[in-house]
């Protein structure tokens, strides 16, 4: 029996998410982490198995590989916006020169728009006691972030640089488990801020008492911020953007969840 649309998609989906948890069995050296990884791809294997038992999934997914390298192309940060209009707003820029993964370059966008734009407009929004307690600790996270990014970016840099092919091996292998767990925390970063939006913008839309200016508009110190996107917008547009910003780079990003130990939780 042919598969369905909607079949073939959840099998090109499952794909992808068995291919995240497979790059994380291979890199990680956290041996917690690699067994729930493990879980989690069995899961993702027995469903693929339901959906098209009998090899059935494996020839329609050969087929569908076969087909997307002979007529299809590579997506790069330029058709973000084709699918995630609001995400495609902001600059979608490489993290350095030579980093060509999309995913690690849609987070380092993502990333530089929620700290030169969103924060500076976010911060206008008054919010009761214990949200902006929280809204500040989130900057912390992002600075860690930043700084992850950061040594990343150094280590993309010094792969083309090595002249020494063993070196390059190490490179690439620190690149790896860079970007893995970049990729992690980042995720984890933007759906604990995206919940924390959605909640603002949820309470905002029914006139609650969480935020204090719902009815203003965002003005921005002109002396630091001249061209800030929120510059004159109303409090609650900028918190309904904010929301859909965040929840289409997260479904850009298509990461796996993977548990963390309670130290590693974002507070």
């Amino acid at each position: 029996m042919p598969l369905t649309d909607a079949q073939q998609t959840e099998l090109l989906n499952l794909q992808k998410l068995a291919r995240q948890y497979e790059g994380i069995i291979r890199t990680s050296r956290n041996s917690e982490q690699q067994m729930k990884a493990k879980i989690e791809l069995k899961k993702i294997r027995d469903r693929i198995e339901s959906i098209a038992p009998g090899g059935a999934a494996d020839q329609f997914l050969a087929g569908a590989a076969k087909t997307a390298t002979t007529f299809g192309k590579r997506k790069t940060l330029a058709d973000v916006a084709e699918h995630h209009p609001t995400l495609g707003k902001m600059p979608m820029t490489q993290i350095t020169p030579h980093s060509d993964e999309l995913e690690i370059n849609i987070l380092g966008s993502v990333l530089n728009a929620w700290e030169n734009t969103f924060y500076p407009a976010l911060g206008k929004i008054k919010l009761d006691f214990a949200l902006s307690a929280e809204r500040d600790s989130h900057f912390a996270v992002l600075e860690t972030l930043k700084r992850q990014m950061k040594i990343l970016g150094e280590t993309i840099e010094d792969i083309v640089k090595a002249l020494r092919d063993d070196s390059k091996a190490q490179l690439r292998d620190m690149r790896t488990r860079q970007e893995r767990q970049f990729l992690i925390d980042g995720g984890a970063f933007l759906k604990k801020i995206n919940e924390f939006w959605r909640n603002v913008y949820e309470d905002i839309q029914a006139n609650g008492p969480k935020c204090f200016n719902k009815d203003d508009h965002i003005q921005v110190d002109s002396r630091l911020e001249a061209q800030n996107f929120f510059q004159g917008k109303s409090v609650r547009e900028t918190a309904r953007f904010t929301v859909m910003f965040l929840h289409e780079a997260i479904d850009a990003l298509n990461l796996p969840d993977i548990p963390t130990k309670k130290s590693d939780n974002l507070r």
